[in-house]
């Protein structure tokens, strides 16, 4: 009887890191980093509130699709702690009563509306939510209390730090429309294509300049 030929432990090795690097190989992911100005030579962005920058992909993402895990928002001294939040479409949002006091939870922003009803301290509720935008949230039972969460399209998003920079690591290779996203002015947006294994450096400015 013939015998099968006797292959070195060090090539079984070698084949099998072959094997996965070959075609169909995942490629390196991207980095979209920069910079976000009031107006062209004017950083200063003092009293806009939070500046999000996300990527849109205008093509569809390799890999899974699970949602991101789940992010807190608490009510804390008859407050939104925290009063801004950035979630992806089909995140968890849990919201926990901290307080000694009931709470009810409420949106009207359409179409990601929601009322999580009243509920007492130590009760925790959650919120999913289906489409991309900004959903503005109160209590029903306390004015003062008033919060804002922003849902983008996708994990590919950063806040700006105050002097606005800002850093999107792991960005698959691919098209994208960038935006960025202030309360308090317009959407800014522009395409941006990712290759793989580069790091982009951006400047951005909220304000456009004139024509």
């Amino acid at each position: 009887m013939r015998r099968a030929p006797i292959v070195p432990a060090a090539l079984l090795a070698l084949a099998f890191l072959l094997g996965f690097a070959g075609p169909g190989r995942a490629e390196a992911p991207g980095v979209v980093s920069g910079v976000v100005a009031r107006d062209l030579g004017e950083p200063a962005l003092s009293g806009l509130g939070p500046i999000v920058v996300y990527l849109e992909p205008l093509e569809p993402e390799p890999g899974s699709a699970e949602p991101a895990p789940p992010v807190q928002i608490a009510q804390k001294n008859a407050r939104f702690a925290p009063s801004f939040q950035v979630v992806t479409v089909g995140q968890r949002v849990e919201m926990p009563n901290s307080d000694a006091i009931y709470h009810n939870v409420f949106s009207f922003s359409k179409p990601n509306d929601f009322d999580l009803g009243l509920y007492a301290a130590g009760e925790s509720r959650e919120v999913v939510f289906e489409h991309a935008g900004v959903v503005k949230t109160y209590c029903s039972i306390h004015e003062s209390m008033n919060g804002t969460i922003l849902v983008v399209p996708t994990r590919h998003f950063a806040r700006a730090d105050g002097k606005g920079h800002f850093r999107i690591e792991g960005v698959p290779p691919g098209r994208y429309q960038l935006w960025v996203w202030c309360e308090k002015l317009p959407l800014r947006s522009r395409p941006l294509t990712v290759a793989a294994g580069t790091s982009q450096l951006l400047s951005l400015q909220l304000i456009p300049p004139p024509a």
